[in-house]
């Protein structure tokens, strides 16, 4: 199979990593997995079970967890769309109906991939750290009588967005319709409105607590609880508008990408954060530029499936590959089995201690950190790691590594698309938190990310989310934080598109994708029925395994506890995955009933 794509740039000579690693005190355990990795052979392909179920659409499907935003997409493709223009159609409308989760105030990745060519290609829409911040900044802030949890709400949380210039980035390298044309969707229903849901509802509670909390940020969330919260008096079924984001969206598409970089549009934005004292600045908004990047291509990751994922700063990509990788050599020990039982159970959750060990230790942005991804995801490598694995045992964390954790994403949404060319999108946004830094913006409706709180902030501490981090993840001026994002697609033997996938929810994105994938290209699922299933997550740090109730960690509770497992339940639910299952006879997409997203096709 060939996939035509470019040389990722700066790649490191392994040696020279493992040298460069070792003098920043990476562990022995670690380093031990990395050395003397060499080219492996080519994996054997291996009968597995596949889904016979068939396949509603044959046109083209959407998958996204809003039904709005779904339809939308399905909309574009019938207007002649390819999925590209789908693709910014729902990511624009998913900014409106899911404003908690993404949008213009945000950033994120995009891959696609077209059969027909064999051409992949991805884009870095992440969020950047303004001018004017520093390794210290934060604890400098603190020091010097800053507001409380700086990073986290407010002014000082807010990173230079990227999604305005990723929507257009986008409709540059694959689009074909008007810009005007797929972002007026967006608009109108921004401003005629759409009604709450159980999720929204979910998320006006959760800015509730934060304002009960902290009564500071009553003031900086001012517009936003009153404009997508209704001072707390929203419940479901409630009609939303947003005039002022209708407007912006309509200047878009009328002015282009100019209409965001000057005039009112970043003079506000940069009022909005400025007023609570952040750094963002309407030079900074000018200057952002989403980039074209080289998607991480894992050849035969998974039997004899190709993984085309994100490399960094994306995390997601790299960790999904490892856990695949060692899942396969493990279950081709076990004797390929049918069904997933306590044994499979232990495996994947000691494969994700594995991979989120070095997810700590050694991703960052690879324009400011050496990152070996070469090392990460070569096969030998992976082999030693599943290896390492014990059959009746549950290593520690700090056996496995003895890094510090790195942050999570929670205000997350992911979308996947396919048209009839067989041309697939996957594209997850973020804004990080829960209605992001809690600032909006009243001129262009923009909710402002906190993506500062995904750097390292406070040395010793943890973020939002209680996770500690890495020193190679501190602030810098044009730097991206690390992400979990793991917009995904899978690739048969012969280059064909199998399945496309991603997911919200921080470092469950992970365990959320890996999982649906496993499910569609390994025990037989349906997409719907890989999505349903329930999950389990072990992100290395907290040394303990979530789980959901139904799922095999549940039902196998007492023999993985024999094996030295540690159990933390986890009621909210482990990711919110959108897929496609994609076979000769058509598409089935699917969303995760978690948040309630509905597909939708033709």
């Amino acid at each position: 199979m060939k996939i035509n794509r470019t040389t990722l740039e700066g790649s490191i000579d392994r040696r020279e990593a493992v040298t460069r690693l070792a003098a920043l005190g990476a562990t022995p355990g670690i380093l031990a997995l990395l050395q003397g990795c060499a080219t492996g052979t080519a994996s054997v392909s291996t009968v597995r079970p596949t889904s016979t179920a068939p396949t509603p659409y044959r046109n083209g499907a959407v998958a996204a967890d809003h039904p709005i935003a779904s339809r939308t997409g399905v909309e574009i493709l019938k207007a002649g769309g390819n999925a590209v223009d789908a693709a910014i159609a729902v990511n624009a409308m998913l900014g409106v109906v899911r404003p908690y989760s993404c949008g213009l105030g945000g950033g994120g990745f995009l891959i696609t991939y077209s059969e027909k060519t064999r051409v992949t290609w991805g884009m870095n829409a992440r969020e950047v750290a303004p001018p004017g911040v520093w390794e210290s900044y934060y604890m400098d802030l603190r020091s010097s009588g800053g507001p409380e949890q700086a990073s986290r709400y407010g002014g000082h949380a807010v990173a230079v967005p990227g999604t305005a210039s990723g929507l257009f980035h986008a409709h540059a390298q694959g689009g074909s319709l008007p810009m005007e044309q797929l972002l007026a969707p967006a608009a109108r229903v921004a401003r005629e409105g759409f009604e709450a849901d159980g999720n929204h509802i979910a998320a006006v509670n959760s800015m509730r607590r934060t304002r009960e909390r902290l009564p500071w940020t009553r003031t900086i969330s001012g517009w936003v609880w009153e404009q997508w919260c209704h001072e707390g008096s929203v419940e479901v079924g409630t009609r939303l508008t947003n005039p002022a984001l209708a407007n912006t969206l309509e200047r878009l598409g009328a002015e282009g990408i100019s209409a965001w970089r000057t005039g009112e549009i970043p003079e506000a934005l940069a009022r909005a954060a400025r007023s609570s004292g952040g750094k963002l600045t309407p030079q900074a908004i000018a200057g952002y530029r989403a980039s074209a990047c080289t998607p991480l291509v894992i050849e035969d990751a998974f039997f004899d499936d190709s993984l085309i994922t994100m490399p960094p700063p994306s995390s997601g990509g790299i960790a999904i590959a490892q856990i695949l990788g060692m899942n396969e050599v493990l279950l081709k020990q076990a004797g390929l089995p049918r069904v997933p039982d306590a044994d499979t159970s232990h495996q994947l959750v000691e494969a994700m201690k594995i991979a989120f060990g070095l997810r700590a230790e050694y991703l960052a942005d690879p324009k400011f950190a050496p990152v070996p991804i070469e090392q990460l995801t070569d096969r030998e490598g992976i082999r030693r790691m599943a290896e390492a694995i014990e059959a009746d045992r549950a290593r520690s964390a700090r056996e496995v590594s003895e890094a510090q954790q790195l942050p999570e994403d929670r205000g997350t949404s992911h979308l996947a698309v396919i048209d009839g060319d067989r041309t697939a999108v996957a594209w997850t946004s973020t804004i990080n938190g829960t209605f992001g830094s809690l600032v909006g913006d009243p001129v262009s409706g923009v909710i402002l990310n906190n993506e500062m709180d995904d750097f390292t902030t406070m040395a010793g501490e943890g973020n939002l989310f209680g996770l500690r981090q890495s020193e190679w993840n501190a602030p810098e001026p044009g730097k991206c934080p690390l992400s979990s994002m793991s917009p995904s697609i899978v690739l048969d033997g012969n280059g064909d598109i199998r399945a496309i996938a991603g997911a919200s929810g921080g470092p469950r994105i992970i365990s959320g994708t890996l999982q649906v994938l496993m499910g569609m290209r390994y025990w037989g699922d349906t997409a719907a029925e890989a999505i349903a299933r329930p999950r389990l997550h072990h992100q290395w740090m907290p040394d303990a395994v979530a789980w959901e109730p139904g799922s095999k960690a549940e039902h196998d509770a007492d023999a993985l506890a024999a094996k030295g497992h540690v159990f933390e339940k986890n009621s909210r639910g482990l990711g919110v995955v959108q897929a496609i299952r994609v076979e000769k006879s058509g598409f089935e997409p699917a969303s995760d009933p978690r948040k309630g997203g509905t597909p939708a096709g033709y």
